[in-house]
């Protein structure tokens, strides 16, 4: 059964996307992300920036010590910490730490959506370690940030957007196909305006505009290599149930995504192990 969704008096059939509509990232967020822009960048003036927001420096320092990257040794100071993760690895920290202060309010419906984004930037990363096809960092980040126009249509119409994740949910047909029925385009364009916003590499914001496109995507490999892991992390989380009602389970299938990259189709029972495992021991980490 089709439910229809009335956007009469929502003004959709006018959506625009107003700069001020779009979510901010926290001051201490755009700092660091400005920081990481610089090639002189370095540890020490990370460090004075992070110092300055304790909650962000404890969760760095958690996460540093956490099994998702690799905490075997205990990390007590922000050097220590630092060091151990990287720096492209602190920004996509910082980012995903941020990433709460984007939501109006948060209910059953921002849960759902916040799990769906973490989980896919944690499998993403995970997939990416092993198919080496993609690099980690630019896949957490792209996992991450992918969906992140689902949180703006939430935010300024969300009665709408309740019905339409009803629909997604209860006649399994994508986000993308109810958007273009009710919007006149997907998410993906919005989150690629956000990104744009939000002073990110203009590799990302072509990530969220060619997202569905794979015509696009066929001519460049690199980009076509990183949506294929990301999507294949989507799956992945909603089969295990990371940000949907309850798990696909096996009517979730793969498609092509680990020929893409690469994957044997053997390793995939494993990979999909590994995943569950980093989203049970590092989901809780955000």
């Amino acid at each position: 059964m089709t439910t229809t969704i009335d956007t009469q008096g929502t003004g959709l059939n006018q959506f625009e996307i107003k700069a001020a509509e779009l979510p901010v990232l926290p001051v201490t967020a755009q700092k660091v992300l400005g920081l990481m822009s610089d090639p002189d960048v370095s540890i020490e003036k990370l460090k004075r920036l992070v110092v300055a927001d304790p909650g962000l420096a404890t969760k760095i320092l958690k996460i540093a010590n956490s099994a998702f990257y690799g905490g075997n040794r205990n990390i007590e100071n922000l050097n220590q910490a630092i060091l151990r993760l990287g720096l492209n690895s602190v920004r996509s920290i910082v980012v995903a730490t941020s990433m709460k202060n984007t939501y109006k309010k948060f209910g059953l419906t921002e849960k759902l959506l916040w799990e769906q984004l973490i989980g896919s930037a944690m499998a993403s990363s995970t997939i990416a370690r092993q198919a080496r096809t993609a690099d980690p960092e630019d896949a957490f980040i792209g996992g991450l940030l992918h969906d992140i126009g689902k949180v703006v249509l939430n935010n300024e119409y969300p009665d709408v957007f309740a019905k339409i994740m009803e629909r997604v949910y209860n006649e399994s047909i994508s986000f993308e196909s109810v958007e273009q029925e009710v919007f006149g385009f997907s998410h993906r364009m919005i989150g690629a305006t956000v990104v744009r916003k939000w002073d990110f590499p203009e590799s990302l914001e072509m990530l969220l505009q060619n997202f569905d496109n794979q015509e696009a995507l066929s001519s460049n490999q690199e980009l076509n290599n990183l949506v294929a892991v990301i999507k294949l992390g989507d799956k992945m989380c909603q089969k295990i149930g990371m940000g949907w009602r309850k798990p696909g389970g096996d009517e979730v299938t793969y498609d092509d995504l680990p020929e893409i990259i690469g994957l044997d189709v053997g390793a995939l029972d494993g990979l999909l192990d590994n995943v569950k495992i980093v989203l049970e021991d590092g989901a809780t980490l955000y």
